[in-house]
């Protein structure tokens, strides 16, 4: 039997609908999943084409790419098909007529699905498996991130999933049950090793909630010792200590990445963002802010005073990158049900987090050029603590998005300037 590993959207989907040659590409968490059974061979097929010599496809799909999974369905057949990820595991039910086998949250023994005789919704208990990077072309990763050079090969690493936290923005919760489910160090040194095998020098740790992690103390010296050169992973303010910092910067970590979020809405996890911002700074350890752009019921005035807001947080707590995501209302969320209402299957195309769609469509090119330009206000600001024009990809993304937008040169005061100037 033959195997075929599928992501949708698929893997080289821009996510923005152009050509992008500075967008972000981790390996696909499918990976994960490749079944170990004798006489099985497997394959990722990245393009999500059919295939004569593929007996059977284990899909993962996100929410961006329902409607290209189903029509990939009614292709080859929804008998061929077993599906778990993301969009399954928030309406397994609404998946079945398309894959006969659904396996919605976290799933260890992929192969005890793939004997079941029949077909249906299918869970089984989380059991931490290495990632076959051998099965995927490495050198077409691809991380924006500060001091990450273009030819520096990158990757990325799960040593624990879930999320104690309850963000009701976020899909986490609906996937691991709010639980953390941690690997064994063996099996992170497995890891560790492949990235070794393939010469990865960046290293993005891609836990949800990697400060919460119940083997802290152990699983950071593992990392820290394999000496990459950049080595980041997500930051939990609420749950970051002066211990933990000391820790993480005595191991080799380069960034922290914390999501500052709405910020307008206080959230149980950033309690105490400012004071983990303070303690990275302390300790060399460089900060990215992901933040949500709330366009929803939002006059043009309104918003604005929310970008100068986001504005005034990233020059109080001086991270060395931020990113913009527009408020996506995922099925099986804490604010699904105020907005299901008023999505379609057709909006779910647009959640590449880049697009808005809550708020009114005269004001969604507007936001568009606000959510670039005030990021570039704050690159180009004296509270910004790097060199921000020094050719990382990073910098790079942010010309080739200065050329879409038309920013370059200082255009983007155009759009937004700072109420308040920053010294």
């Amino acid at each position: 039997m033959k195997v075929g590993l599928e992501v949708f959207p698929q893997f080289e989907d821009t996510h923005e609908g152009e050509i992008s040659v500075h967008g972000q590409r981790l390996e696909p968490s499918v990976l994960y999943l490749a079944p170990k059974m004798l006489g099985v061979e497997v394959e990722f097929i990245p393009d999500n084409e059919p295939r004569e010599d593929i007996d059977l496809y284990l899909c993962s799909i996100y929410t961006r790419g329902w409607k290209r999974f189903k029509e990939f369905s009614e292709r080859v057949g929804r008998e061929k098909i077993i599906a778990g990820d993301y969009h399954p595991t928030a309406l397994p039910e609404d998946c079945l007529p398309y894959a006969h086998k659904v396996v919605p949250g976290l799933c260890g023994d992929i192969e005890s699905i793939i004997e079941e005789p029949n077909e249906g919704i299918y869970t089984r208990p989380f059991a931490p498996r290495v990632m076959r990077r051998d099965l995927v072309d490495m050198t077409k990763m691809y991380q924006v991130f500060p001091d990450v050079k273009p030819d520096m090969m990158t990757g990325s690493s799960n040593s624990s999933v879930g999320c104690p936290y309850d963000c009701d923005f976020c899909s986490t919760p609906k996937l691991s049950g709010q639980r953390m489910h941690s690997s064994p160090l063996e099996v992170v040194e497995a890891d560790i090793a492949s990235l070794k095998e393939h010469e990865v020098k960046v290293v993005f740790i891609r836990d949800e909630s990697f400060a919460t992690h119940p083997k802290f103390r152990d699983i950071v010296p593992l990392y820290g010792k394999a000496d990459f050169p950049i080595l980041y992973s997500f930051g939990t303010g609420h749950a970051m200590t002066e211990e933990k910092t000391k820790l993480l910067a005595d191991n080799n970590w380069h960034s922290l990445c914390f999501g500052l979020e709405d910020v307008g809405v206080q959230y149980r996890k950033n309690v105490r963002l400012a004071e983990a911002c303070r303690m990275c700074h302390e300790y060399g350890i460089n900060i990215t802010l992901s933040f949500i752009v709330n366009d929803d019921g939002k006059t043009r005035e309104e918003a604005a005073q929310n970008y100068q807001a986001l504005y005034d947080a990233f020059t109080t707590l001086r991270p060395s990158q931020v990113c913009a995501n527009f408020l996506m209302p995922f099925p099986g969320t804490g604010i699904w049900d105020k907005y299901k209402d008023r999505i379609t299957e057709d909006d779910f195309e647009k959640y590449d987090s880049k697009t808005p769609i809550l708020s009114p469509p005269e004001l969604h090119d507007w936001h568009r050029h606000m959510a670039v330009a005030v990021q570039l206000a704050y690159y180009h600001s004296k509270a910004y603590p790097r060199n921000f024009e020094c050719g990382d990809t990073q910098h790079l993304r942010f010309q080739e998005l200065e050329q879409r937008y038309d920013m370059a040169d200082g255009k983007w005061e155009k759009w937004f300037k700072p109420e308040r100037a920053t010294e």
